[in-house]
């Protein structure tokens, strides 16, 4: 992390304001483009072979590539998406989110290298906010279409397992997307998730050590016992518990009567 801070600093110049909000009003406006059948927009689809060949404009155009579906859910997606976006922007500050953006853009880029005849999408670009912004607060309720309450994390880790299945089942071209996506997240907040690891294990740890001391002590006996009553430190947590002379230890009610029997045999 003091490594990003440092580029911070270096790059807080060329922070870009609102820039995934420019990135959806692209993917909006190609969206209709698309469903009223005004031009193909495979021109803007990312392929290494198709960027080879002099295509060199897809390296910055599927960035705008919608994805396809009914309009009610793509309009429900790009409203989420924003707000996620937003969220993390307030969270991480301008330049951050936009070198998250970036470089979620170029290992998308990179791994296209991988299989150059594959055409990637920009859709787990965007399964990297959900993650990102679950990450700092995971108990936050989404209205899912404004009905279903969901705690967001749940909708995370569905988010994850659908990563997985298409690791397990999808095409080349969906495993580059997808793990270019999920290696933008872990080099953003793997660092943090290691912290909170070891901070886990140091209360772990903490905590185990406390419960041997206690079964320890529990094992040991009380430590203090009224010779008269029986009462002890355990039961009675909160007596005031006091030795003799001779070594014996006594309650407060028994400790007052044996010093007034005293006092009584001694005028």
């Amino acid at each position: 992390m003091s490594f990003f801070r440092k580029l911070e600093r270096r790059l807080q110049p060329l922070a870009v304001p609102h820039l995934l909000p420019a990135i959806l009003l692209g993917q909006v406006f190609f969206y209709i483009v698309r469903m009223f059948g005004l031009m193909d927009i495979s021109v803007l689809e990312y392929s290494w072979m198709r960027v080879a060949t002099g295509e060199w404009w897809r390296v910055f155009t599927f960035a705008f590539y919608p994805e396809g579906c009914h309009w009610v859910l793509y309009a429900f997606g790009v409203a989420c998406t924003y707000f996620l976006g937003n969220v993390l922007e307030h969270e991480w500050g301008t330049l951050r989110f936009n070198l998250f953006l970036i470089t979620g853009w170029l290992l998308t880029i990179g791994a296209g290298l991988v299989m150059p005849p594959a055409v990637l999408s920009n859709v787990f670009i965007a399964g990297s906010l959900l993650l990102a912004f679950a990450y700092y607060q995971p108990n936050y309720v989404f209205q899912l279409y404004l009905v279903f309450p969901v705690q967001v994390k749940y909708l995370a880790l569905l988010s994850l397992v659908g990563y997985t299945l298409v690791f397990i089942g999808g095409g080349w071209a969906a495993q580059l997307s997808a793990g270019a996506a999920l290696g933008n997240y872990l080099i953003f907040l793997g660092p943090s998730m290691w912290r909170d690891v070891k901070s886990g294990r140091r209360r772990l740890s903490w905590h185990a050590k406390l419960r041997a001391e206690r079964r320890e002590a529990s094992a040991a006996g009380p430590r203090h016992r009224c010779v008269v009553c029986g009462k002890n430190s355990d039961t009675h947590p909160h007596e005031d518990f006091r030795y003799r002379a001779d070594d014996r230890c006594y309650c407060e009610e028994h400790l007052r009567a044996v010093i007034a029997g005293e006092k009584q045999n001694h005028p």
